[in-house]
């Protein structure tokens, strides 16, 4: 990487870090039916309201040492992972789509996939104020990309993407409801709509593969430490996402690698 892949680099991590901030905010107040674009932050715990000094990105919580300034209560673990995992997803974007608009687009679609993720494993909910949205603007910005980027035959792998993922998953849900939860569906064809204008039916086939490895995967450990207990609901979503996320950036070298095998 030359040094104006490394400026980008860390251009995209800062932003990553700053929007992450705000991925916190946003997931914590959307299950609550909360307006999350304005109004100051606050600790949970004693209602302090978070200054800008408290609330700069992953420094404050080292500073402050996980603890609110005002309580001492701890502060989550996720605010500062949120923030870490949203930095390293923008890099990734502009890593797999160098300094255009996809890069954009996909860091949009980054952003949104951790929020997701952060309320279905707190609250086990994909929101249809927040799915239903991306499907709509995704479309929006996919489609300012095909013509930015004379490629509009890539709609045509967005559709198919979609048609496939959230088909696929609205089969599973219709044969065994109790398996699939309507959001899951609803974002599978959010999903396949990004994964089929990244790289076709190919890279789509490969995050719905790696989608349901890593739940699986996941789901023995979560098993495992249970004890046993399958009365635990495992929410699926986050897997959707990374498996997903996964395909959009190294997608396409994993299935020449897989094909190439044979």
């Amino acid at each position: 990487m030359g040094a104006d892949g490394l400026f980008l680099a860390g251009v995209a991590a800062l932003f990553g870090l700053l929007l992450g901030s705000f991925a916190t905010v946003a997931a914590h107040r959307i299950p609550r039916h909360e307006g999350f674009a304005t109004g100051r932050s606050k600790c949970p715990s004693c209602g302090h309201v978070i200054t800008a000094i408290e609330n700069i990105p992953l420094l404050s919580f080292i500073v402050q040492r996980g603890r609110c300034r005002h309580c001492s209560e701890r502060i989550s673990w996720r605010y500062p992972a949120t923030e870490l995992v949203t930095a390293a997803l923008f890099v990734f974007a502009v890593l797999r789509f160098g300094a255009s608009i996809e890069a954009l687009v996909y860091a949009g679609l980054f952003w949104v996939l951790v929020v997701l993720a952060v309320i279905d494993l707190e609250h086990r909910l994909l929101p249809n104020r927040v799915v239903y949205p991306t499907f709509i603007g995704g479309w929006v910005a996919l489609s300012v990309a095909a013509w930015i980027e004379g490629s509009p035959e890539r709609l045509a792998d967005a559709a198919v993407g979609a048609a496939i993922f959230g088909g696929l998953l609205f089969l599973v849900a219709f044969i065994y409801p109790a398996g699939m939860g309507g959001g899951d569906v609803k974002l599978a064809f959010v999903l396949g709509s990004f994964l089929g204008y990244a790289g076709g039916i190919g890279v789509t086939l490969v995050g719905m593969f790696l989608s349901f490895l890593l739940g699986g995967l996941i789901g023995v450990v979560v098993l495992i430490a249970t004890g046993g207990d399958r009365k635990y609901a495992l929410p699926f979503g986050p897997f959707l996402a990374g498996g997903s996320v996964i395909a959009i950036v190294a997608g396409l070298p994993l299935l020449r690698a897989y094909l190439g095998a044979f």
